[in-house]
């Protein structure tokens, strides 16, 4: 997606202001996740789909970055977001296009692309809502085509296309609390649900889980316990992104050789260091690692083992 940010003067609601250029960045949450492991100092390939004048600039601007990434061409105009800063408020507005949809041939080239970069991968990241309204059982699709890959799967999803992948299992699930109970009419944060929640898991092969809850505590799962976390403290500035850092400093995390507890912490060290930023997965390393220490595990359970 193509990111334009435009910051607001406090308190100031109209007219017009001349700028150079609208600034903007590359957004899409797979995009943000690549930014923030280079930031880390793992630098991963980025695998997208580009289009149209707004491919181009993408194209551009991520080499810019320094972020590897490998595009599969499309015939249509790649999405534009635009986001609205209100100075120091804390408030901030965007409109995200939906995107069009994806040809077959399109989809299938994004499968053989996968599939011949996967042979030297670690680790696999895959996040966000597909392009336009079908297409809901593509990341089941990249899953099939990864079955004989012998790394981690991370998989940032919600509602049909998470469903779908669900059926094809073999991945950490990393959503939030509302993506949750819409996708599974489960709230994991409920005692009753609990239980029947790393049931589903479980039975369908998926081997981990964090759930996110805004700015209250975040629950991990390892397939057999359960440890709750409460983040570490930001002054908010933006949202967008916080959910992205966080799967990034897991993945860093595990790549370390970290636990999934101890990799849990840089997570939510990333994503609290980034709720500090206007763009995506902008919070610099040092900024990371001083939140590290802010993280707190409150409680290890046994209970919900499966």
């Amino acid at each position: 997606m193509l990111d334009y940010q435009l910051f607001n003067e406090p308190g100031r609601l109209t007219g017009g202001t001349r700028v150079d250029r609208i600034p903007f960045t590359v957004g899409g949450k797979g995009i943000n996740v690549a930014r923030m492991l280079k930031t880390l100092g793992r630098p991963a390939l980025a695998l997208t789909f580009a289009g149209g004048s707004n491919g181009e600039k993408i194209r551009a601007e991520l080499n810019q970055q320094s972020i590897n990434a490998r595009y599969v061409a499309v015939s249509t105009e790649t999405r534009a977001g635009i986001n609205v800063f209100d100075g120091n408020s804390g408030r901030h507005r965007w409109w995200i296009e939906d995107g069009e949809e994806l040809k077959e041939n399109e989809i299938l080239a994004m499968l053989d692309l996968v599939a011949a970069e996967s042979s030297s991968a670690s680790f696999i990241a895959m996040s966000g809502t597909i392009p336009g309204r079908r297409n809901n059982d593509f990341y089941r699709r990249v899953l099939q085509t990864l079955r004989s890959f012998k790394g981690e799967i991370y998989l940032d999803a919600r509602c049909e296309p998470l469903r779908q992948a669900v059926a094809a299992g073999g991945f950490f699930l990393k959503h939030n609390r509302d993506e949750a109970k819409e996708t599974f009419a489960l709230d994991p944060f409920a005692v009753e649900h609990k239980s029947d929640f790393y049931g589903l898991l479980k039975r369908h092969g998926i081997w981990g889980a964090m759930i996110t809850d805004g700015r209250n505590n975040v629950l991990l799962w390892d397939g057999r316990e359960e440890y709750e976390f409460v983040p570490a403290p930001a002054e908010e500035v933006s949202a967008v992104g916080c959910g992205d850092a966080t799967l990034a400093g897991l993945v860093f995390g595990r790549s370390q050789g970290m636990t999934l507890p101890e990799a849990a912490v840089i997570g939510l060290a990333a994503g609290a260091a980034d709720a500090e930023k206007a763009g995506p997965c902008a919070a610099s390393y040092e900024e990371v690692f001083k939140k590290i220490s802010r993280v707190t595990l409150v409680k290890k359970s046994e209970l919900f083992q499966v």
